[in-house]
């Protein structure tokens, strides 16, 4: 996956986007290297839309190099009147912008316990973005869907080899019909105002809102509207809940809408602080319904029952339907110490994270509570002295 590098000024395609050269961000972590998956620190999501070098980036397959004039996206299947699109007929549709946040399915996999399988992600494969494009819905509308169609298949044009596969694959997902039509459901030629750049998904994606990211395909070229539930690798093996002693011959439940989840992002973790009081950031998502409380507990304090103490944090505006919501909580922190900070989201469904989150071999959608070591000073300069 390539990206812009601050050393080197990008070649802009007729297009309009950067071709890039091969290494992301300066400001992202690198995770896998082939191919490229790179993460955002928490400590660089501190504003409500994550700007674009600061947007994590995930790989299956190697970037796909692609022609913007030659760029073509069908759409077949399930339908009465095939299409084949062209950008600039796509360009000509409708405008729709949403902001919508994205995390990756394995996100915080590397603080489940036994460890999973996957990439190592912290907790930094998210970000919020203003994604504009057309509603995948009006253009489905133009084709005749036929009363049989159950899924929307999305292919990308990126393709490659895992290891447990013989043949080539490329990268596809699907999402069921009455998703694929919600309004907010797009089909994204720009990210936070600009063409989308080579490692987010040019010259086109879709934007599934309120899904992990696997579901938001980049590279869009084909989308199939099939009568069944879709067989693919992607859909039936990485993207599945695979729990302890299940089949591996029985097909498991999909990763799909996101789970309530929250992260700090100030301060950072392994953080020395002074005594007195300091502001504790973050934010919050969840998939199928608006963030109704944050809470905030610090270090060991319980009540009379043995329970620990929280605190509820402050919600910030803007707010939208599918993006995160900024929060922070002013907190005192009396005397020196070792502590942990940690944060917990509740949605109006009453869904709240838990302190660990049911363990899958995929480690997927890990919305565990988010733990954060915070070491507490009368004078964080000298290092050499004990809290």
């Amino acid at each position: 996956m390539t990206a812009t590098s601050p050393s080197r000024s990008p070649r802009v395609s007729r297009s309009g986007a950067a071709d890039s050269p091969t290494a992301p961000p300066s400001r992202l972590t690198v995770v896998a290297e082939e191919p490229l998956c790179a993460e955002t620190p928490l400590a660089e999501l501190d504003s409500w839309i994550t700007p674009t070098d600061r947007f994590f980036i995930r790989s299956h397959f190697d970037i796909p190099k692609i022609d913007a004039e030659g760029w073509r996206l069908t759409i077949d299947g399930e339908v009465d009147r095939p299409l084949s699109l062209t950008l600039a007929a796509l360009r000509r549709e409708r405008a729709r912008t949403v902001v919508s946040t994205m995390e990756c399915a394995g996100n915080s996999r590397s603080s489940v316990y036994p460890a999973a399988e996957g990439v190592r992600w912290r907790h930094g494969a998210l970000g919020t973005a203003s994604w504009a494009g057309v509603s995948l819905g009006e253009v489905l509308a133009k084709v005749g869907i036929r009363p049989a169609a159950i899924e929307a298949v999305f292919e990308g044009a990126d393709r490659g080899h895992e290891a447990e596969v013989p043949e080539e694959l490329t990268y596809a997902m699907s999402v069921p019909l009455g998703k694929a039509m919600h309004p907010d459901t797009i089909l994204a030629f720009e990210m936070n105002g600009e063409p989308l750049t080579p490692a987010h998904g040019f010259p086109v994606r879709v934007i599934v809102p309120g899904w992990y990211g696997m579901g938001s395909v980049k590279w869009v070229t084909r989308i199939s509207l099939i009568d069944h539930s879709f067989r693919g690798y992607f859909r039936t093996h990485p993207y599945t809940f695979v729990h302890e002693g299940d089949d591996p011959n029985v097909l498991r439940k999909p990763v799909t809408s996101l789970q309530v989840k929250s992260v700090i992002t100030s301060p950072s973790e392994g953080a020395t602080v002074s005594t007195g009081r300091i502001v504790v950031r973050g934010a919050a998502w969840s998939g199928g319904s608006a963030i109704a409380r944050v809470e905030v507990a610090i270090g060991l304090p319980r009540d009379s029952g043995g329970e620990r103490v929280w605190q509820s944090a402050t919600i910030l505006e803007p707010k939208a339907p599918h993006a995160w919501v900024r929060w922070e909580l002013p907190v005192d922190l009396e005397r020196p110490g070792y502590f942990v900070l940690r944060s917990r989201a509740t949605d109006e469904r009453g869904d709240t994270q838990r302190l660990r989150a049911e363990w899958n071999f995929r480690g997927v959608a890990n919305n565990s509570i988010h733990a954060v070591p915070l070491i507490v000073r009368r004078n964080p300069v000298d290092s050499r002295s004990t809290p």
